[in-house]
């Protein structure tokens, strides 16, 4: 499995991640220089830890707008951030129609962010992961429900079934995952926000 990337380029900017609008609620566009903050982000002091290997996963892409849509056209439910937390930046995202998985990359301020998106239940796809289960998050404040939590080498893994599908998030610690889950929607709710 190949580790998630950092030295792709970055995009530097909250978005509307399917319409592709630049700069959303942060003032900024995308040929605007990252913005400085006068607040210290918090940086990652462990060791990365490698996500939970579900296989060879799709080619992620910067330009990923088209795999969501082929992901959707196959009827595979795909979850995309609304907005992405402050500080955060989108690498790429991926799809794969067979076997299908929707995949998208994340660097936060703490450290590398996954989202895998998978046919079947969390209970299938983490089967043969080497993961503790934790207590799991209620955010149904923001649309889903009950998240399944899970530890994994001491990275945070949450989980979510939806409809034939199951959402897995992962990332070095539960509040920088959680931040992910609460801004997730599907990408065709996604594309309705343009206007």
């Amino acid at each position: 499995m190949r580790p998630t990337r950092t030295t792709a380029p970055v995009l530097t900017f909250s978005l509307v991640l399917l319409a592709g609008a630049c700069g959303e609620g942060t003032g900024q566009s995308a040929d605007d220089p990252a913005p400085t903050s006068t607040t210290s982000a918090p940086t990652a002091t462990a060791e990365p830890v490698e996500p939970v290997d579900f296989g060879s996963e799709p080619t992620i892409s910067p330009s990923y707008k088209d795999a969501a849509l082929r992901a959707v056209d196959d009827e595979l439910i795909t979850m995309v951030p609304s907005v992405l937390p402050d500080g955060w930046t989108t690498v790429g995202g991926g799809y794969s129609p067979d076997p299908q998985w929707w995949r998208m990359e994340f660097t936060a301020p703490s450290g590398d962010v996954v989202l895998d998106q998978l046919p079947g239940t969390s209970a299938d796809a983490l089967a043969e992961a080497d993961v503790t289960e934790a207590e799991g998050v209620d955010l149904t404040d923001w649309g889903t429900g009950t998240w399944s939590a899970w530890d994994h080498e001491g990275a945070s893994v949450l989980a979510y079934d939806l409809k034939g599908s199951t959402v897995l998030l992962q990332g070095p610690d539960a509040e920088t995952v959680r931040s992910l889950a609460e801004s997730l929607l599907p990408a065709e709710d996604a594309v309705d926000q343009e206007g």
